[in-house]
């Protein structure tokens, strides 16, 4: 012990301070990388369960296709369009997608490269890419009921939910176009919902992106090949 002290004391004192701030800096790089997998796998476990809940319980594809035969009392694509019962699944499956989907969102910003980006927002654009209707968490259910009558948007709403995890996922842009009437659903991960832009105009997509698109096109190719059952 006394040896050590007496090395110490002889070290140069520039030396020191630089050992003791790399010691520190190493503490600061080990916590946060056992954070950042602490993160990783808490985000992992909820997408999994998301994923697991919605092929089984929450298929939107599937609810579109029980809308569309029997519980339509006309051809308005409305929520107020629907009859009783299907008014009752399609809340049940709207609450869930309120409540899990912008947290995917944020879950996924802790271990992103900007963790400031975490409240999602799901837009519908005209042809020009103008923003009509914005929808984020403070909306709740009700906002995507609005959203469907105003804009007769109901069941592509419906399969837009679905689709939009993977996507969220694999960090890849969504649009989805309404062919009856030329409007678009698309989504954003922003730090403030109020910086949303006016106009929405598509983005080229990088190399990772394009690749994850491919991932994409792949998980939801081998999900229709094993079609769930409600």
């Amino acid at each position: 012990m006394m040896y050590f002290l007496v090395n110490v004391g002889e070290l140069d004192w520039t030396l020191i301070i630089i050992l003791v701030v790399g010691a520190i800096a190493l503490m600061i790089f080990l916590a946060i990388m056992i954070n950042k997998g602490r993160y990783a796998a808490r985000y992992k476990h909820f997408y999994k369960r998301i994923d697991r809940m919605i092929t089984k319980k929450y298929n939107g594809n599937l609810l579109n296709e029980v809308l569309i035969n029997s519980q339509m009392r006309d051809e308005r694509n409305m929520y107020k369009s629907l009859k009783g019962k299907g008014k009752r699944l399609v809340k049940r499956y709207l609450e869930y997608y309120c409540k899990n989907l912008p947290e995917l969102a944020f879950l996924k910003s802790f271990i992103g490269a900007d963790k400031k980006k975490g409240q999602l927002v799901i837009l519908i654009l005209n042809e020009m890419d103008k923003v009509l209707y914005r929808w984020d968490k403070s909306k709740k259910m009700r906002g995507f009921i609005k959203a469907a009558n105003k804009y007769q948007m109901m069941t592509p709403l419906i399969g837009y939910l679905y689709e939009l995890p993977l996507h969220i996922h694999e960090g890849v842009p969504y649009r989805m176009t309404n062919h009856d009437n030329g409007l678009v659903l698309s989504y954003d991960i922003v730090k403030s919902v109020k910086s949303i832009k006016r106009k929405q105009k598509p983005k080229k997509l990088s190399k990772k992106e394009l690749k994850a698109q491919e991932r994409v096109e792949k998980a939801k190719l081998k999900k229709n090949q094993k079609p769930s059952r409600r």
